[in-house]
């Protein structure tokens, strides 16, 4: 039960509960001045004492800054190799890469047909006709009648087939310089391989103000023959020799067309050690056929 001295008490002022403690004016606190370090001793540095110590400050945005930089030497980049230097490619007029050259087209490339087709066909016309000739002279009372014909035909065979004789070795012209050899090596005879010539040559080589046609090149090469032979006052029929040196030429690999220098020169045969005929330098291009064989494109001699 209640005490009786607990209603005569003052009801305490509970305002006080609600009320902030009074807050004491908190001492400055006084850092230690820095000893001062003698310059050079490793101890600390003008820039170290700026530099604050929070961790969480990002290091890469803070500039420091170099009291002395006259005290460091100038930093230069390192020389340039020659081999190092950047290579810059010009294109144009004063470009070092070769000029690719335009190949000719070969309409008609070399093949052992068109080669021997006309000579086959002469020969089995001729076969046929000694053959008819030796049937309708055959008799036993004439027999040597029979056998004049039979050898006078033989021997008409054997000229017709002179072409496919001097002509068994393929022409085959990896490199330019095979094609230019097998082109003149085919007029190095006693009657000159017009044909294969004509057929080692591209379409430029075949168009020319002297010859554009078969017949026309013929004629044009045996009037050179002719020329060549009269000025020694050699006979028709004395085969010529021609000699290719000094030959250069571009490379030719991955290449259509090539430029090519060589210094021809024309002897009779077995005088080969004289002064020549005719000698000269020659500047030509070549092409690539179908049969990825090389083929002139100039096929005429040079003018003398």
């Amino acid at each position: 039960m209640p005490r009786p001295d607990d209603d005569d008490r003052e009801i305490a002022d509970a305002a006080f509960l609600f009320r902030d403690a009074p807050k004491s004016e908190p001492e400055p606190e006084t850092e230690p001045e820095p000893e001062p370090s003698a310059p050079g001793d490793g101890t600390g540095s003008d820039a170290e004492a700026s530099r604050p110590d929070d961790p969480a400050l990002d290091l890469e945005s803070y500039d420091l800054v170099d009291h002395h930089p006259a005290d460091r030497p100038e930093r230069r980049p390192p020389p340039i190799a020659p081999e190092d230097e950047p290579r810059i490619e010009r294109s144009g007029a004063g470009s070092s890469r070769p000029e690719e050259l335009t190949p000719a087209p070969v309409l008609q490339p070399w093949t052992r047909w068109a080669e021997w087709g006309p000579t086959i066909v002469r020969l089995s016309l001729a076969l046929l006709a000694l053959m008819a000739l030796v049937y309708v002279s055959f008799s036993a009372e004439h027999l040597m009648r029979s056998f004049a014909i039979f050898g006078l035909g033989a021997g008409v065979v054997i000229l017709l087939s002179y072409p496919i004789a001097i002509t068994l070795e393929r022409p085959v012209r990896m490199t330019p310089e095979h094609a230019v050899r097998d082109y003149f090596s085919a007029f190095s005879h006693h009657i000159p391989h017009h044909r294969r010539m004509w057929l080692l040559l591209s379409s430029a080589g075949r168009s020319a103000p002297e010859f554009g046609s078969y017949p026309a090149f013929q004629a044009y090469w045996k009037e050179q023959a002719r020329s060549l032979k009269r000025k020694n006052g050699a006979g028709g029929f004395t085969p010529l020799s021609v000699r290719i040196d000094e030959f250069t030429a571009d490379k030719s690999a991955g290449h259509e067309a090539v430029k090519a220098s060589y210094r021809l020169s024309i002897f009779l045969r077995g005088q080969e050690d004289r002064s020549p005929l005719a000698s000269s330098m020659v500047d030509t291009t070549l092409s690539r056929g179908p049969d990825r064989m090389w083929y002139l494109d100039e096929g005429r001699l040079p003018t003398r």
